[in-house]
């Protein structure tokens, strides 16, 4: 039931962004969609949390298959649909959400199981946008109707695909810029993919507390524990305190000292599939 409530709201608010006249890209960063916004944040951070023992073969039965065809059809159907009623208007606005969110995590996986991507200067926000393009350009090609065709596969190769294309743009246009730029991107894409292989607290708390380097700004950690729950709720401010105080020295030692994951995450097994 507790479910069945969170997906109404979601949908509710994507329903509403969209007849503002707001994409779902807009809509998901933006405060007045506060559900969107932290399902968006927490689909993320949830890619790593460290997957327990007893659920891992599942885990990686998931990560390794090719996808159900017909719950990809049926959910890219109900994204299709149009706004006969508030119930299948609804019913659309949060498939639609859902399709988005499936093809952005795959493809972040893809865009971030290495430095590549964020030395030429792409970011998790570059991703999102390639993913919401490729779904609002797709999403009504009769070809993803075909009963033969995966819909949500079809979506992600299309989005690799442009995701190779402005990696590759943004090398080319990286050769007019000084040295001194190169580098700084590549101390980002060296610090941001460390901080991508720490427990998720650790790696939310130091991102936070290295904000200056990443060229990013710095929030309080009342403030980033509010938008973060599923890495930082129920922590005390003095045991956040402890990890970054920890954690900075750690980072300035041998891999093997860092506050690394001990079981791995889902965007562990998704890079390894």
């Amino acid at each position: 039931m507790e479910l069945q409530t969170e997906l109404d709201v979601l949908a509710d608010e994507a329903l509403r962004a969209r007849r503002q006249g707001l994409s779902l890209l807009t809509a998901v960063r933006d405060p007045r969609f506060p559900a969107l916004q932290s399902f968006h944040q927490g689909l993320r951070d949830a890619l790593f949390l460290e997957i327990p023992e007893e659920l891992e073969p599942w885990a990686r039965l998931a990560a390794n298959g090719v996808g159900n065809p017909p719950l990809q059809h049926m959910l890219v159907d109900f994204a299709r649909g149009g706004d006969d009623d508030r119930r299948s208007a609804l019913q659309a606005a949060l498939a639609k959400l859902l399709v988005f969110e499936a093809i952005r995590l795959r493809l972040f996986v893809t865009a971030f199981r290495g430095e590549e991507f964020e030395v030429v200067g792409g970011e998790e926000s570059d991703v999102d946008a390639i993913a919401y393009t490729e779904v609002a350009t797709l999403l009504h090609h009769p070809e993803l109707a075909d009963p033969e065709v995966r819909p949500l596969t079809v979506l992600l190769a299309s989005a690799s695909v442009s995701l190779a294309r402005d990696a590759q743009s943004r090398a080319e246009e990286l050769r007019d810029t000084g040295e001194d730029t190169r580098e700084e991107l590549r101390m980002r894409a060296r610090l941001r993919a460390a901080l991508r292989e720490l427990r998720l607290p650790e790696a939310v708390l130091l991102e936070n507390a290295l904000a200056a380097l990443l060229g990013e700004e710095r929030r309080e950690l009342t403030e980033l524990q509010a938008e973060r729950p599923v890495a930082l709720d129920g922590m005390t401010r003095q045991a956040m305190d402890q990890r970054v105080s920890r954690g900075r020295r750690a980072l300035a030692h041998p891999r093997s000292t860092w506050p690394r994951r001990r079981r791995p995450a889902l965007f562990d097994l998704l890079q390894r599939a």
